[in-house]
């Protein structure tokens, strides 16, 4: 089982629009030094009819951030990188879309391991819907079609024990629960409004909406934005 790495600096989002996800990507960006870069992964939405508008989409985020001093590099073929490639970026955002796919595509073409080893040597990685997801130690904790066959449910594991789901509405609230004492995991569930950030082993909640945590003993926990918890 991958153990998180105290180093590692992980931004989670729940999904929804950039409106919904701004506060945590303000400081996502934030993270980025003057004159930057990050390299930029929307291959989830691959076959979707916003996947061609991919790099506007950023763009235009970057302007209502006010970091245009941020350069970036869309991904589209994860077989095209080493390790040496991605350190030379500042941080890494994988964007929403398929969960099922964006994993196979990652484990089959051995970027995986290469998105593990960058994060843990302590450099920025956002995730946002499937890309959250598959950071935790499950995957199957949503509604995605699976056109793409893939039948393994284990995530990269970054986030030591805990699994994610996104897209959380109120009336999910007993699905997750007894999602949690089936899967024997944790699991953490975001609402479009809510963003975590992972910094040294530590959960902070940041958004308009808290993150609820469910046991595998049953229990509920709701952290508000501004709540902490630990990950060790």
């Amino acid at each position: 089982m991958q153990n998180i790495n105290k180093d590692n600096k992980i931004y989670l989002s729940g999904g929804g629009n950039e409106h919904q996800s701004s506060t945590l990507d303000k400081f996502f960006f934030d993270s980025i030094p003057q004159g930057g870069s990050f390299l930029y992964i929307p291959i989830a939405l691959r076959g979707h009819k916003l996947f061609p508008t991919a790099n506007l989409w950023m763009n235009g985020i970057l302007e209502m951030h006010k970091r245009t001093d941020i350069e970036f590099e869309t991904l589209d073929n994860p077989l095209s990188k080493n390790i040496n490639d991605l350190e030379k970026f500042d941080a890494i955002y994988i964007g929403g879309g398929n969960t099922w796919s964006l994993m196979k595509e990652f484990r089959e073409s051995g970027f995986s391991e290469l998105l593990v080893q960058y994060c843990n040597s302590g450099r920025p990685v956002y995730g946002g819907s499937a890309g959250a997801i598959i950071l935790g130690a499950k995957i199957n904790t949503h509604d995605d079609k699976n056109e793409v066959g893939w039948l393994d449910n284990d995530g990269l594991n970054l986030l030591k024990k805990y699994s994610i789901a996104c897209h959380f509405k109120d009336e999910d609230g007993e699905r997750f629960k007894n999602w949690a004492t089936d899967n024997n995991l944790p699991i953490i569930c975001l609402f479009e409004e809510t963003g975590l950030i992972i910094n040294n082993a530590e959960i902070e909640c940041v958004g308009t909406k808290p993150f609820i945590l469910y046991t595998p003993q049953g229990e509920k926990f709701v952290k508000a934005p501004g709540g902490t918890l630990s990950l060790l």
